[in-house]
């Protein structure tokens, strides 16, 4: 659970007030095992940490184990 946040673990939903940078990556680390295609959160973090220059994206897809 983020308590910081109010998220718990299994709620995969975007936080009506948005996240900032530090949740964004909190979250990223706790729904790794998701599926981006899948976790509307992760996919917002994801966006997030690209938006503050804190990710940068792979050029090409990565498929695999």
């Amino acid at each position: 659970m983020f308590p910081e946040h109010g998220l718990p673990l299994s709620d995969h939903s975007v936080p009506p007030e948005g996240l900032d940078a530090e949740a964004a990556g909190a979250i990223m680390r706790t729904h790794i095992d998701c599926p981006i295609t899948a976790c509307p959160v992760k996919l917002y973090a994801k966006t997030v940490l690209v938006r503050e220059g804190r990710l940068r994206p792979a050029e090409r897809p990565k498929f695999g184990f």
